[in-house]
């Protein structure tokens, strides 16, 4: 685990390409945690190129660890875990289920937990082990529309899980609200209008400086890639639906 997270206290796992990292990453995340887990150590997990998908990240691994680190300086037992990317360098494929496993061996018996877009709720049976991932860890899954509330939610889950794991599922529901804050749009704000005042609100002062200065998301150095959608209440990544 990142340095100063303490895991006695709980770890919640934030996953996301987090291309750039802006500030409904890290706000929604953080409200969540001291919503359901005041005091867990909030461990940001940047993914490695999804085996399901041939585009990836406009920016390189280590660029978006170094702006998730910038992206969190302010914020209390936070800490970047780059498994992931690691795991991915040395060719293995990345699922969140290895993630897990590999975040409970290092964290013991204490309270593992990982944000969960309802989104990605409503897809997640689909997901590599999904039932062995609710063994190893709990999600806190953050209502957004179409699925603003848990009763909606949970009727778009029906057809998948049985009436007692619906009921864990709807105590895992938390309303942290939502950002209009999207991924797509910083990365066409920072190739047409880099100097657009709109930065400033959704990317942290040290992000931002950190892609002006190395360049970053500029139009002569764009590669194909994505991101997370518009009014995250931490959809994405997350995992762009792939199945885990």
């Amino acid at each position: 685990m990142p340095r100063g997270v303490i895991p006695d206290e709980g770890v919640l796992l934030v996953g996301g390409t987090f291309d750039p990292p802006h500030r409904a990453h890290v706000e929604l995340a953080r409200r969540a945690r001291d919503r359901r887990r005041a005091g867990a150590g909030l461990v940001f997990v940047p993914a490695a190129r999804s085996p399901h998908k041939s585009s990836g990240p406009l920016a390189s691994d280590s660029e978006r660890a170094a702006m998730l680190e910038l992206a969190i300086e302010s914020v209390e037992h936070a800490g970047v875990w780059t498994d992931e990317i690691d795991r991915a360098a040395s060719g293995e494929p990345s699922y969140w289920i290895d993630t897990l496993e590999r975040a409970r061996s290092l964290v013991g018996d204490a309270w593992l937990g990982f944000v969960l877009g309802a989104d990605q709720a409503v897809a997640f049976d689909r997901w590599r082990e999904a039932r062995r991932i609710l063994k190893l860890a709990e999600p806190l899954v953050l209502l957004r529309e179409p699925w603003g509330s848990a009763e909606v939610l949970l009727g778009a889950m029906r057809d998948a899980w049985s009436d007692a794991e619906l009921e864990r599922w709807a105590s895992w529901c938390v309303d942290v609200g939502t950002m209009d804050v999207s991924a797509t749009e910083i990365r066409a704000l920072l190739r047409d209008d880099r100097e657009n005042a709109r930065l400033e609100s959704l990317l942290s002062p040290g992000v931002l400086g950190f892609i002006r200065e190395r360049g970053l998301y500029r139009a002569d150095a764009e590669r194909k890639g994505g991101g997370w959608g518009r009014s995250v209440g931490l959809g994405g990544r997350r995992r762009s639906k792939k199945k885990r």
